[in-house]
């Protein structure tokens, strides 16, 4: 029998271990993304207007999302749909803070800081590379975009959680989403035109990735930014009304 000093230990190497497994396949598929962006630019400088330094910043803005939100709202949203179907849902509406911050930031899957940091590495090299172009208005409208950005991604997550409280199972919807997002590694504008729609209003995984990119590249401007702001601002007040609209219909165990 372990004494609790040595229980501790234990855990605390078996979590190291777990940590990783799951963070060792993280460099593998970056450096796996950024390898086929290379070759892509081996035969030219551009594709559509977009430089290698810039398309590198784009994917580090893509991976530092995907990492954001594989890291708090992910796993935050995966047990709000648990505690809906098994009506403890509850718990958390009986604490005295906003029931909304509470289910979407509550809960950490660790492991997926390992994506952020690492996005944010290939994010800094593309901004090195990119070089003297950044000024300090443009790193404003590359942050302000990147707020905004994630803001949408997280709008859109919780509109389709909220549909748990009508419709038993929704995962089906969340794998569409999570499969359109592998469009985000690349500019917007070079897929066709329905994809290009698709990717900036049904799934705004293009508009959260390409804005930013775009304020490096010197393609937004403050209006273009303060109309983004705008648009996040509109999404994620339908978003929240959803879910007010899916909390009266909820009935748990108090009901």
């Amino acid at each position: 029998m372990l004494c609790p000093g040595r229980m501790q230990d234990h855990v605390t190497t078996e979590t190291r271990r777990a940590l990783t497994i799951h963070a060792a396949p993280t460099p593998l598929v970056i450096g796996t993304s950024i390898a086929a962006v290379l070759v892509m630019f081996q035969h030219t400088t551009t594709m559509n207007g977009w430089t290698l330094p810039q398309m590198i910043v784009l994917l580090g803005v893509y991976y530092l999302i995907q990492g954001g939100v594989n890291l708090v709202f992910s796993p935050s949203f995966e047990r709000l749909m648990e505690h809906v179907r098994a009506g403890t849902l509850d718990f958390h509406l009986l604490k005295p803070v906003n029931a909304q911050f509470l289910v979407s930031t509550r809960h950490l899957r660790v492991v997926r800081a390992a994506d952020l940091l690492l996005g944010l590495v290939v994010v800094i090299v593309g901004l090195f590379q990119v070089g003297e172009q950044v000024g300090v208005g443009a790193a404003l409208l590359f942050a302000l975009s990147l707020v905004f950005g994630v803001m949408l991604v997280y709008s859109l997550l919780l509109g389709l959680v909220t549909l748990s409280f009508w419709f038993v199972r929704v995962e089906n919807l969340l794998a569409i989403f999570w499969a359109f997002t592998e469009a985000g590694r690349f500019p917007v504008d070079v897929y066709p035109l329905w994809l290009r729609v698709s990717l900036s209003t049904i799934v705004p995984i293009g508009i959260a990735v390409t804005a930013p990119a775009n304020a490096i590249a010197g393609r937004m401007d403050w209006i273009a930014v303060a109309l983004l702001g705008a648009g996040t601002v509109l999404a994620v007040g339908i978003a929240s009304a959803l879910w007010r609209k899916g909390l009266k219909s909820y009935t748990g165990a108090s009901a």
